[in-house]
């Protein structure tokens, strides 16, 4: 009975660890940011608001931005 409970927490961590995505974001300099997950475009202010690395919420114009891709 406890292998199949350890499968199933591991299980569940590891489907779990799966939903933070991260992104890399590509600005018009060039320079790279990376998220810690999908950022969100907002079409009223025309720019892209996401959490970096170190957890800090960051908004973008959209004409700085490049390309968004996961990393």
């Amino acid at each position: 009975m406890k292998p199949k409970l350890i499968l199933l927490l591991l299980g569940l961590v590891w489907v779990g660890a799966g939903c933070a995505r991260h992104y890399n974001i590509i600005l018009s300099n060039n320079n790279t940011m990376s998220t810690t997950g999908k950022p969100k475009y907002d079409k009223a202010s025309d720019s892209f608001k996401f959490k970096d690395s170190y957890g800090r919420v960051v908004t973008l114009p959209a004409f700085r931005v490049k390309e968004i891709a996961p990393q």
